[in-house]
């Protein structure tokens, strides 16, 4: 089964998208199943939007995972972290990107095609993608981290109707 994904950019980012589209698609064996960006003129000036509609793409389990990118990935993902479940880094190597999945199940990253060239983006993507979370594995310090941002989470943000699956908090059952 392919692993589903989400892809979203702004206008500085959206050959960068278009060029990790095809990888994911053609080297990865992903499917895309939500790229609202067609034209470099519909990224201009909505990476919030963007962050919002990908947040709640993830929630209602319509894909688990997503990417972003726009000159760094930090704006995107500042914005995206706003949302109940939602855990994104902005990620400029492959080892943290390695560790945002490993160690903190993070659905979404942002990443900066003014920070990295193309090939070195492929290898930051291909850690994080390559390297899912398992919770038979993961480290026990993991595992409780999870559930103790699960409970900030509740706290300080208020939990949509539409929240299909359990975000990556625990196992699916």
């Amino acid at each position: 089964m392919k692993t589903k994904i989400a892809i979203a950019c702004d206008d500085v980012g959206f050959e960068r998208k278009e060029d990790i589209r095809k990888y994911l698609e053609q080297e990865k064996g992903a499917e895309v199943v939500y790229d609202p960006v067609k034209t470099q003129a519909d990224g201009v000036n909505n990476f919030a939007r963007l962050a919002d509609e990908m947040a709640e793409f993830i929630q209602k389990d319509g894909c688990r995972l997503g990417i972003y990118i726009c000159g760094t990935g930090i704006g995107f993902t500042c914005q995206v972290n706003k949302h109940w479940g939602i855990r994104a880094v902005a990620v400029t190597n492959p080892y943290s990107a390695r560790r945002a999945r490993l160690s903190n199940n993070a659905q979404i990253i942002g990443l900066g095609c003014r920070v990295n060239d193309l090939e070195y983006t492929k290898m930051i993507v291909d850690e994080w993608f390559d390297n899912p979370f398992d919770f038979a594995t993961a480290r026990e310090n993991s595992k409780k981290n999870l559930l103790e941002a699960e409970k900030s989470d509740n706290a300080l943000l208020v939990k949509p109707d539409h929240i299909a699956w359990n975000m990556g908090f625990r196992p699916d059952a």
